[in-house]
């Protein structure tokens, strides 16, 4: 029996509800066994920007500790990537009914993300769907945003772009 192919699925929420039956038509070789690891990346970025000093603001003093606040936000980004990834794994166990499927939510910035854990789980595919682009593509480099770039010029392993179905 050969090993199971391995290949790390990576979302952001707002893929098209057809990737799941897409990627089935292109990793389903009938025989070899699938295994799926489904990873959501909070990115951390934007925290940056809260601000932790007193200001003028109705609600409970005293002001919570930014340790706490850090534990709450992390909190809310977990439970939202769970809900995220539970949705899909529905969706990738009725497309891929013997495939394994694991789950996996990072924080972080995406890109660095994605291209440590196919790194880190030794997948033997990246499949990576990009966020919807508003206006025409271009084709080159610029058909692609900045996370999708980067996993394609830095990920360990082969990389399938999957575009939302038009």
């Amino acid at each position: 029996m050969s090993a199971p192919r391995r290949f790390l699925v990576a979302l952001a929420g707002t893929e098209d509800a057809a990737l799941a039956q897409r990627v089935a038509a292109v990793v389903d070789s009938g025989g070899s066994e699938v295994e799926l690891t489904l990873l959501h990346v909070a990115e951390a970025g934007p925290r940056e920007l809260t601000s932790y000093e007193p200001m003028v603001r109705r609600g409970p003093w005293p002001l919570p500790k930014k340790a706490e606040m850090e534990r709450r936000l992390a909190e809310a980004d977990d439970e939202a990537g769970a809900a995220l990834l539970a949705v899909w794994h529905e969706r990738f166990a009725a497309a891929l009914p013997g495939a394994a499927i694991a789950h996996l939510v990072a924080q972080g910035r995406p890109e660095q993300e994605i291209v440590s854990a196919a790194e880190r789980l030794k997948a033997d595919a990246l499949i990576l769907c990009p966020r919807p682009r508003s206006g025409p593509t271009e084709p080159g480099p610029r058909s692609v945003g900045h996370v999708a770039r980067f996993v394609l010029d830095h990920s360990p392993v082969p990389v399938l772009f999957m575009r939302r179905s038009s």
